[in-house]
């Protein structure tokens, strides 16, 4: 468990050190992965244990004037449709009811998920590859009325 330990340190001060975003390691059975996406990183010790989901607790306090786009179902979120292509929308954007804004891989399938709502991303609430929980916000928006 110290080697465990130690690996993880060494790691951390690598990522730190290269200002990584994500760096993952992986020998004899342990595994570890680590994330600086503005989240706290995340250490798996072992293969095979979920990584923890996002609650669905707001990410900030929202204004009662921001509409929250929430996660439809369970999966991993990303912001883009690859990972060399730009994110679907980006905080200050406007977006259109029915455009989609996000992906969620559920099953092996990745799920578009639309803009319930035309606005303005105010917030973006979850990184990508993250697990979220169906009902988890993952966007709020400034309805378009008040962003004009």
């Amino acid at each position: 468990m110290t080697d465990e330990i130690t690996r993880t340190e060494a790691l951390l001060n690598l990522a730190r050190q290269f200002q990584l975003s994500e760096l993952e390691w992986q020998e004899e059975g342990l595994r570890i992965f680590i994330r600086r996406e503005g989240t706290p990183a995340e250490v798996v010790a072992t293969p095979g244990v979920p990584v923890p989901a996002v609650s669905s607790a707001p990410c900030v306090s929202a204004q009662a004037t921001l509409i929250e786009l929430r996660a439809p179902m369970t999966g991993v979120f990303y912001r883009a449709p690859s990972p060399d292509a730009p994110p679907y929308v980006e905080v200050g954007d406007f977006v259109e009811q029915g455009q989609i804004v996000c992906l969620i891989e559920a099953m092996k399938v990745f799920n578009e998920v639309p803009a319930e709502r035309s606005g303005r991303v105010v917030e973006i609430c979850a990184s990508s590859g993250q697990l979220v929980e169906q009902g988890s916000v993952l966007f709020r928006l400034e309805p378009e009325e008040e962003s004009e």
